[in-house]
């Protein structure tokens, strides 16, 4: 007879990356609204995707602080909007939530997408330093509690949006915190495909997010090995339960699969720094989806 776990890890079987909750290893997506409403939206938005994971009041008291001190940043990155009349619908700013493998645990990871490449507002400074005053004041302020609460597991990086008609480029900004063991959230089973079905779940995520003109895929059904060539710099090889891929450092970047979400978000920001890497040499190819005119490290 199949344990509890060998049964909820069976019925996860057939369940796509898109379709999967938090619990079982998918992301938490919402668009965040342009106006004030930002900051409550992102609150109830943790709130929301953290909802029965048994995790303690002070943790999500922190990851409710921090999402809200991060979403109220959005109103200054509102440039690269696309408007059809007077409705919105590319590059709004958006909530993210999932959680990935660290160490021998897991960590709850929250991201606020805008669609401003640019980032302009510093590294926080240590926490408890006077923080000069200035118009930026209040965003240095935001970020130095981004710092502290999350004990420096906060960082930026480039990134693509995941709503809208178009997928436009911008960055991500996000925070972690580490889940308690005695949490659902460390040990439920997640959705994890292997070699061919990874490859295909990884294509459909990049697809989503307006890489799809690019990808070539390498696979035969129910094969152990797979590959995905997302542009010319940048291959995507999955054998077993095991997914890697050469960083623009030149390293290679390996993840299981059972973190898939975070798989595609690495390489989506691989993608992004190889395309400005290129444009600022002088090449011009485009590999994404979106027009050529639209629109810290990933850890």
């Amino acid at each position: 007879m199949r344990s509890v776990a060998e049964r909820a890890e069976a019925s996860l079987s057939e369940v796509s990356l898109s379709e999967a909750s938090v619990l079982a290893g998918g992301c938490f997506v919402r668009p965040l609204p342009l106006n004030e409403r930002c900051a409550s939206a992102a609150r109830a938005y943790f709130r929301a995707a953290v909802e029965d994971a048994g995790l303690p009041s002070d943790l999500v008291h922190d990851g409710v602080t921090m999402a809200s001190e991060l979403a109220a940043n959005t109103l200054n990155a509102h440039g690269n909007i696309e408007y059809a009349g007077s409705e919105p619908v590319s590059g709004l700013p958006e909530f993210w939530l999932y959680v990935r493998s660290c160490g021998s645990g897991r960590e709850i990871v929250c991201k606020i997408f805008d669609s401003d490449p640019g980032w302009d507002a510093g590294e926080p400074v240590p926490v408890g330093a006077a923080i000069p005053a200035g118009p930026d004041s209040v965003r240095g302020r935001g970020l130095q509690m981004v710092a502290g609460l999350s004990a420096g597991r906060w960082g930026h990086h480039p990134s693509r949006g995941r709503l809208g008609a178009w997928k436009l480029p911008g960055k991500a900004v996000w925070f972690a915190l580490r889940v308690p063991p005695a949490s659902e959230l460390a040990s439920s089973p997640r959705v994890a495909p292997r070699g061919t079905r990874a490859i295909e779940e990884i294509a459909t995520a990049l697809a989503g997010r307006g890489l799809g003109a690019g990808l070539v895929r390498m696979t035969e059904p129910g094969g152990e090995l797979a590959v995905l060539s997302v542009s010319r710099d940048l291959t995507v090889w999955c054998r077993g339960e095991v997914v890697w891929w050469q960083d623009p450092a030149g390293g290679y970047d390996r993840i299981c699969v059972s973190d898939l979400v975070e798989a595609t978000e690495r390489i989506v920001c691989a993608h992004e720094e190889l395309l400005a890497a290129r444009r600022s040499g002088g090449d011009g190819e485009q590999t994404a989806d979106a027009p050529a005119g639209a629109g810290g490290g990933i850890s």
